[in-house]
């Protein structure tokens, strides 16, 4: 068993295809299976092979694809890392998953340069784009010098294909471990819950870093279609894809709430000739009932949502195209995988009764890489615990009503409050600092981040913004900053971040 597979067995179904356009070119499955034989046979000249992790950190482009496709091959372990991560982020990730090698692209190799300036394990930087230098490697190079002709190892369906680091409650990352088998069902759950019938034009412009995009890319191996392909997008930019919705003819369309509340929201979204959109979904964060029924409205179209974890390979519940709509549902659970609602004891509840979400199938997770007590804690009994609230009603329809403790959902991304508020904590004038989110109808949510100043200190709300914006991602940065004599606490001295939501109504 080999995810790599999927992509051979795509090819012998449909023949050489337009399977990408990217940037207005087109580009074919037999382009991308040679050079990711090329970089697989360059990888494994550099003494990378089976088990071996690579990190991908790049924005979107056809490389992407090639190197996952290579990764997987050759057995090694993708590391796919966000590219709006800072230096520092980027190298605990690298640090805690041993990386021992790097795949990216000119844009960020600053960056990545800082991040594994002295790291042991980590040999070879590979750079689209770049040249070879004292710590760098020319992608091109090493595909020109390469023969495309790969025999994809065989792997147990048990071995890791994926480590992808997620916020945790801990507030640092943690790297969730995805199998072969895990990476294999959910595609295919994800292929059959879209129920299929005709060729897609699908809008990629979901980062291939999250869950969310890798499993829209193994999904899409799954089609028989020969005219099904992926119109990809280095990064989301609204107009941009207004343009090649027109353009491409595109159907379908996966994306998370913000990205559709600033297509609505675009002053040129008229401009442009959208009536081929049919089937758009939502998944990453909530979906407001408000923004669905006017993006529907506006462009004619119908609109779904899906919940999942990375976790479990972003597979949970989900509503079918076949499947009526229920205000406030997600939807049911995906083919081949089984949801629960579990109370304080583990003791699964009936039908309408609030609980935790647990999640049972080979989707689930291996574990959390290097941490067999959360893990043993996160499967017990056999079930993914979530931490997310919810119930579900007598027909099997999923109903989320609290979300992970603390966890702020911007713009489909989470984001751990603790980073946000040890980063305030280095400013000089700050004794407390408490970060929570607040709805927004752009974002799903915005960062507001209260704080209380040191005794005979000064500072004002600009100015910690200022501070913020000097040590945070773009992403991170609170959108206001409060200050309070003190911040509520518990009787324990445990700030209260109840009370702050309260506060602001």
């Amino acid at each position: 068993m080999n995810v790599g597979m999927l992509g051979e067995q795509h090819l012998a179904r449909v023949g050489e295809t337009v399977t990408m356009i990217f940037e207005d070119r087109e580009i074919t499955n037999v382009e991308v299976r040679e050079n990711s034989g090329r970089l697989g046979n360059a990888l494994r000249g550099l003494g990378i092979g089976e088990d071996d992790v690579v990190a991908v950190t790049m924005s979107n482009c056809p490389q992407v694809f090639e190197t996952f496709g290579a990764i997987y091959a050759i057995g090694g372990t993708a590391l796919p890392i966000l590219f709006v991560l800072s230096a520092d982020e980027c190298r605990f990730i690298l640090e805690d998953s041993g990386a021992v090698a790097v795949v990216t692209d000119v844009i960020l190799l600053a960056k990545i340069l800082e991040a594994t300036e002295g790291l042991e394990d980590l040999r070879h930087i590979i750079v689209v784009g770049g040249e070879d230098g004292e710590r760098t490697l020319s992608y091109e190079r090493l595909l020109a010098e390469s023969s495309p002709e790969l025999e994809i190892v065989d792997r147990d369906p048990d071995d890791v294909a994926i480590l992808m680091y997620t916020s945790g409650t801990t507030g640092k990352p943690k790297g969730v471990m995805l199998t072969h088998e895990n990476l294999i069902t959910g595609a295919e759950s994800a292929y059959l819950a879209n129920e299929v019938t005709r060729a897609q034009s699908t809008l990629v412009c979901l980062p291939m870093a999250h869950i969310y995009g890798v499993g829209a890319m193994n999904a899409g191996n799954y089609s028989e279609i020969a005219e099904t392909k992926a119109i990809l997008m280095r990064w989301y930019d609204p107009e941009e894809c207004l343009r090649l919705i027109d353009k491409y003819k595109v159907n379908f369309f996966p994306a998370v709430p913000t990205m559709y509340s600033l297509i609505l929201n675009h002053p040129d979204a008229d401009k442009y000739d959208t009536s081929s959109l049919e089937d758009c979904i939502a998944g990453a964060a909530p979906l407001p009932l408000e923004l669905r029924r006017d993006f529907m409205a506006r462009f004619d179209c119908g609109m779904r949502q899906l919940y999942g974890l990375t976790e479990s390979a972003g597979m949970g519940a989900i509503l079918r195209p076949s499947q009526e709509w229920r205000d406030g549902a997600i939807g049911k659970a995906y083919p081949n995988m089984e949801l629960a609602i579990f109370d304080e004891d583990d003791n699964p509840l009936p039908p309408g009764e609030i609980g935790e979400i647990v999640i049972r199938g080979p989707q689930v997770m291996k574990g959390y890489h290097k941490r067999p007590q959360e893990t043993e804690e996160a499967l017990r009994g056999g079930w993914l615990h979530t931490g997310d609230i919810g119930y579900l009603d007598e027909d099997g329809y999923l109903f989320i009503t609290d979300r992970k403790k603390d966890i702020i959902i911007k713009g489909g991304e989470n984001i751990m409050p603790m980073q946000i508020e040890e980063v305030i904590y280095g400013h000089p004038a700050v004794a407390e600092a408490a970060v929570i989110g607040i709805p927004d109808p752009t974002y799903g949510e915005e960062i507001v981040a209260y704080v209380a100043l040191k005794p005979g200190q000064e500072a004002t709300p600009e100015e910690l913004l200022e501070f913020c914006r000097d040590n945070l991602p773009s992403f991170k940065q609170p959108r206001e900053v409060r200050i309070l004599e003190t911040l509520p606490k518990s009787s324990i001295g445990k700030i209260l971040k109840r009370e702050l939501r309260r506060e602001l109504g």
